[in-house]
């Protein structure tokens, strides 16, 4: 009997629940009490009641059925919050206290906790305020924790100090940092932290910084523009506004902003390179000029330090295992892996490279786990100083340095200016020169860069490898799909690049490009999460291709971003600044992309991916061509769809596909580099032939 009851009472909770989904609220409720008249303390239905009561405005009422879930089942982490949220919308502020303190002692943590912490302490006018801070050895043995990496065991002291000490400043931005570390939303612990300070600067960019993490760039926007007002010659703040007008696709308004934080603080070299970086994405300045700014950022910053060069002591042996070291901010979940990974196992195994890691960024995730295992030494290097790091490096006695950042962020060009390395390159994460004297050499390929065509554009000499690094692809990347053109009955491009990458110029040639094809629609999938893109609509506009001719997503997992390529049919490329990542990922997918062949480094990325795929017909030499080759991939859908269905073999025959391949280029590359130093001959260009 009781086996039957129980069976019973599971299909009315069942029943109940589908009926809740469904929005029969009534019905459900009538389910749950049914239940209730036989078990008054089964946790599911006194729970769900609560939900129904609650939202009915029945408060008082929702409290007891949570409190009878959650001492019926306080394993549910849900009871706990929910319990806590209605006590919380009851006013019974200290009430809504005990029962957080209870959870936290067991266990309770989370982003919502956090939540209902702020939640009680800015809700509650009337309860008595605690002006009391810990003691400094609490503060002293947090940042020692947090210095140790041990972020979980900080964040979750914290949660139960703040309890005692909500307004200590501190340590919500302790907590704030913390949570920012893992990965984790900080805002509410950030906005505590402001609210508590409102009339520091420093506050309001801090802030602003944790809501551009978020995606949220008009609020970032807005906070950085507060600090500036409360404090005029903020140069950090004038930065951070520079990087959100330039994430917004406003570049030029970016590089007003880093203009005056230059103005300010001369010596902001990170600053100076998000201004390079953002040049590099302008259609107002010529490449002969880019190249002088370049030149110009060595001699501000490391024109100083070239008497601090040392003599290198590195045994001038041609014939010995040399010591590689790479440096970057980026050796994590990011665009740069793509790249790197692959190569990185063919080098590692090699006996004549011993292989040294300086990882120069605070995060560390599970590809970091992976790349630290290919490495002989792995060097954790984001807290030091630009001499520290290069005393680090000397005495590691590196032969051969190499910089996968140039100027991007958490860049170390400083440490490189100060030559710690007798011979140094640049890779992968910049197309454009350094512009600095103590960079010898720079990676690249003959798609890319053909021999003496671009040079002159590089304080480097170039290097050209077989290819200029391999592809590897998501391992969640779908099936190709067929050409949704086929079913669909009309042409859908598709852009996946930054909004900052998208100039008024790309935009005009797309709207030439969509006139031609008029029932075509353009999908644009790296949107920001807050619909802050009306400079791209208005564009548009003005070229006369209204909204329902565009399909903006935003920036999504990976997953997402993979199968949006389901609905395009052909991609289209930015310039100046072309997509590389999304140009091979675009590839693996069956896409082709669509481009203009440009006259630099930073708006060749995508026709060099394009000619190593035997797609030549997609690289466009000036805009009306760009038109032609577009209207004639539509002409012959079948035959689009027959390439879609085929690229992904055509990738894996490519030399994007063949690591082994480049890493042997890789090596003999730096083999020659070494024996020019060991003969004390100046670097050179060096061109790498390479079978297979």
């Amino acid at each position: 009997m009781a086996s039957r009851n129980k069976m019973k009472v599971d299909t009315h909770l069942l029943q109940a629940k589908l009926l809740f989904e469904a929005s029969l609220i009534n019905e459900a409720e009538k389910l749950y009490l049914e239940v209730l008249t036989k078990y008054p303390n089964q946790p599911n239905a006194n729970f769900n009641l609560g939900l129904i009561t609650l939202k009915d405005q029945r408060i008082e009422r929702s409290l007891i059925y949570f409190k009878t879930a959650l001492e019926a089942d306080p394993e549910q982490r849900q009871y706990w919050i929910s319990y806590i949220d209605a006590l919380i919308q009851a006013k019974l502020y200290e009430d809504a206290d005990i029962v957080l303190s209870y959870g936290l002692k067991a266990g309770l943590n989370g982003h919502e906790v956090v939540s209902l912490m702020a939640r009680c302490r800015h809700d509650d006018k009337t309860s008595s305020v605690h002006i009391n801070m810990p003691a400094s050895y609490v503060e002293d043995e947090l940042i020692s924790l947090f210095s140790e990496a041990r972020y979980e065991e900080v964040e979750h002291k914290l949660l139960t100090l703040m309890q005692d000490y909500p307004d200590w400043l501190v340590g919500w931005k302790i907590l704030s940092d913390t949570l920012l570390v893992q990965q984790k939303d900080a805002r509410i612990p950030a906005k505590r932290a402001l609210e508590l300070n409102p009339n520091d600067a420093k506050e309001h960019c801090y802030y602003g910084l944790i809501l551009k993490k978020e995606g949220d760039l008009k609020g970032a926007l807005s906070a950085f523009e507060q600090a500036v007002i409360l404090k005029p010659d903020y140069a950090a703040a004038y930065n951070n506004l520079g990087i959100v007008c330039k994430d917004m696709g406003n570049v030029e308004e970016g590089i007003r902003y880093y203009r005056q934080a230059l103005q300010i603080n001369p010596r902001y070299a990170s600053c100076y390179s998000n201004l390079l970086f953002c040049l590099s994405h302008s259609e107002n300045i010529e490449v002969n000029a880019l190249f002088k700014e370049h030149l110009l950022f060595a001699e501000q910053y490391e024109l100083p330090l070239k008497a601090k060069w040392p003599k290198h002591r590195n045994v001038p042996d041609g014939q010995r295992c040399l010591k590689i070291g790479f440096v970057s901010a980026d050796f994590r979940d990011h665009s740069l892996v793509y790249f790197f990974e692959p190569i990185l196992k063919y080098l590692a195994s090699s006996l004549k490279l011993s292989l040294y890691a300086y990882s120069a960024s605070v995060i560390e995730d599970q590809v970091t786990a992976r790349l630290r295992a290919e490495f002989r030494f792995w060097n954790k290097v984001d807290a030091l100083s630009d001499e520290a790091f290069a005393k680090r490096i000397i005495d590691d006695e590196v032969d051969i340095l190499v910089d996968l950042d140039g100027h991007t962020s958490g860049n170390r060009l400083l440490t490189f200016a100060l030559k710690p390395a007798p011979i140094q390159v640049s890779w992968l994460g910049y197309l454009a020169t350094t512009g600095l004297a103590a960079m010898d050499y720079y990676f690249a390929d003959g798609y890319l860069l053909p021999s003496g065509k671009y040079d002159s554009q590089f304080t480097e000499k170039l290097v050209q490898l077989p290819a200029n690094a391999p592809f590897m692809p998501h391992a969640l990347a779908p099936e190709v799909n067929r050409l949704p053109a086929l079913t669909n009955g009309y042409i859908t491009f598709g852009c996946f690049s930054r909004p900052s990458k998208i100039t008024r110029n790309v935009v005009k040639l797309w709207c030439s490009l969509l006139k031609a094809i008029p029932k075509s629609k353009l999908l644009l999938g790296a949107m920001s999460l807050d619909g802050s893109y009306e400079i791209l609509v208005n564009w548009f506009s003005q070229e006369g291709i209204t909204g329902s001719r565009l399909i903006f997503q935003p920036r999504s997992d990976m997953a997402t971003y993979l199968r949006l390529h389901y609905e395009v049919d052909i991609c289209l490329d930015t310039f100046p600044s072309n997509g590389v990542t999304t140009t091979c990922h675009a590839a693996w997918m069956g896409l082709p992309t669509l481009c203009l062949e440009g006259d630099s480094l930073t708006s060749r990325g995508a026709q060099g991916v394009m000619k190593h795929l035997s797609l030549g017909d997609f690289v466009a030499k000036d805009e009306a061509s760009y038109v032609v080759r577009g209207q004639s991939c539509v002409n012959n859908i079948n035959q689009l769809d027959l390439l879609r269905q085929s690229l992904r073999d055509r990738f894996r025959q490519s030399l994007l596909a063949r690591p082994d391949v480049i890493a042997n280029g890789l090596e003999l590359a730096f083999q020659q580099m070494w024996k020019r130093w060991c003969l004390k001959l100046p670097a050179e260009a060096i061109e790498i032939s390479i079978s297979e």
